[in-house]
């Protein structure tokens, strides 16, 4: 992690120092002012149409010498004109700013929208050799754990753990797991499947029932994403489990429309479905 912020430190130190060179040393300006080029081709147009006036007998000849006179005067006076480089000057406070207020942002915003636990997670997760098979799940979860205790705020390791230990049927600890998971990451709360899980392990240590407390997060989930297949699937048990078949049906036809036709989940969630509207039908609510 010490890593991590040395090389961001560096990082952003080379951008402000950068910008702030830019500013204070700027570039000798490549735009120039050059009234020769705009004056000359004024006095080309002035004088064609001076000969077209003479030849169409607008203007005299007098008129028309006295008038080329005039023109040749000004093309010696203004043609003299010399090209005038535009100034740059330093911007010495928008340099101090810069200075100042991109380290700041940079610090303060990356913990709200980044993840600065995620390199300590992939190298905790990255011991791991070979597939992760059930027997190897309590070794793992023992290394996870290890892992949080010195990385509390690490909401996707604490989510990972909530994951193995729903697995290990640990349904207890998994709930715990996933309360701190939400709590510690921003991130890691604002994903719909946490949520799904959290509200299984719930559901499942509270006696295998997904009222109370699994429903209002299945609600959560559904919040941050109202088409995600498998809150609406819970959605549906729990309706199910309410007696609501017709509120069931609904819930799975929309999960089900949103799943991709090789979606293996599909034939189940049909059928699901079909019983839901048939149940439905027969008695519409049914006593739990």
């Amino acid at each position: 992690m010490l890593g991590f912020w040395l090389i961001a430190g560096g990082m952003t130190a080379a951008a402000v120092a950068f910008v702030a060179a830019r500013l204070v040393f700027p570039r000798r300006a490549r735009i120039h002012a050059e009234p020769r080029e705009a004056n000359l081709a004024a006095l080309r147009a002035s004088w064609a149409e001076l000969d077209r006036d003479r030849a169409a007998g607008i203007l005299a000849a007098a008129e028309h010498e006295a008038a080329r006179s005039e023109l040749a005067r000004r093309a010696e006076e203004e043609l003299d004109e010399a090209a005038t480089p535009i100034a740059s000057r330093p911007a010495w406070p928008a340099a101090v700013a810069a200075l100042l207020l991109i380290p700041v942002a940079a610090f303060i915003l990356y913990p709200q929208v980044g993840n600065p636990g995620a390199i300590a997670s992939a190298n905790a997760f990255g011991r791991i050799d070979g597939p992760l098979t059930a027997d190897r799940l309590p070794a793992f979860r023992n290394q996870l754990a290890t892992h949080l205790e010195g990385n509390p705020g690490d909401g996707r390791a604490w989510a990972l753990l909530g994951r193995i230990d729903l697995a290990m049927e640990r349904y207890g600890e998994a709930a715990v797991a996933f309360e701190r998971a939400t709590g510690a990451s921003r991130k890691v709360a604002g994903d719909p499947e946490v949520w799904v899980d959290y509200a299984e392990a719930v559901g499942m240590a509270g006696g295998r029932t997904l009222v109370g407390a699994p429903e209002r997060l299945i609600a959560k989930a559904l919040s941050i994403d109202p088409a995600n297949a498998r809150a609406l699937e819970l959605a549906g048990s729990l309706a199910t489990e309410k007696g609501d078949h017709a509120q069931a049906a609904s819930h799975w036809k929309i999960a089900l429309d949103g799943l991709a036709e090789a979606d293996p989940r599909r034939e189940d969630l049909a059928r699901a479905v079909a019983r839901a509207e048939r149940l439905a039908s027969a008695g519409g609510m049914t006593p739990r």
